[in-house]
């Protein structure tokens, strides 16, 4: 099975939820946290063990859950785990990519990259990383609905667009970096 872009989905079988769980945390740690991961434009990508928890759970009702996911392991999310590799790369997809600054936990500015994938609406949220060598760590990858989509562009700035597909607008534009830098201009 597979999306508009030919990505195919991940199907994994378990006995149980916690072995599938246990399965694709296994392809997580093979593929992204022990593997060197770098977009497009060789910016390092690095992924932490522990976030595998929040990136592949998911809330029965995210409208009202505040960020907090109630449930264990999201089908969605896990089966698009290779995904995530596909939309750094952006081979033969355009990708838009959207700068945001948010608040943590603590309430300090965070500044964050999010990668939109716009044949599949495929969404990879990556933060700045002050570790040397590495340029961002990864936060989360989902499949957004139209309405939540529309309001990370409204409240975020165009920082690149990357097109691959040649169509006779895009080609003198294949790789369009923003002049504003990630974190300057106006505050979301």
């Amino acid at each position: 099975m597979s999306d508009v872009t030919g990505w195919e989905l991940c199907l994994l079988e378990a006995e149980s939820e916690d072995a599938l769980r246990a399965a694709y945390r296994a392809i997580y740690v093979a593929e992204y946290v022990q593997a060197e991961i770098s977009d497009w434009a060789g910016r390092r990508v690095l992924f932490h063990r522990p976030t595998f928890d929040h990136a592949f759970s998911g809330a029965t009702n995210y409208r009202t859950a505040a960020g907090v996911h109630d449930v264990c392991l999201s089908l969605p999310r896990a089966q698009r785990i290779r995904w995530i590799k596909k939309a750094l790369s952006a081979e033969d997809v355009d990708v838009d990519v959207i700068g945001q600054t948010r608040m943590d936990s603590r309430n300090r500015p965070k500044r964050r990259r999010t990668v939109i994938v716009i044949e599949n609406r495929y969404v990879v949220v990556l933060q700045l990383c002050e570790r040397e060598g590495i340029d961002y760590e990864f936060v989360t990858a989902f499949q957004p609905n139209a309405a939540y989509l529309g309001e990370i562009r409204r409240n975020g700035a165009l920082m690149e667009k990357r097109r691959t597909k040649k169509s006779p607008s895009l080609m003198a534009t294949e790789a369009q970096p923003s002049s504003r830098a990630l974190g300057e201009g106006t505050e979301p």
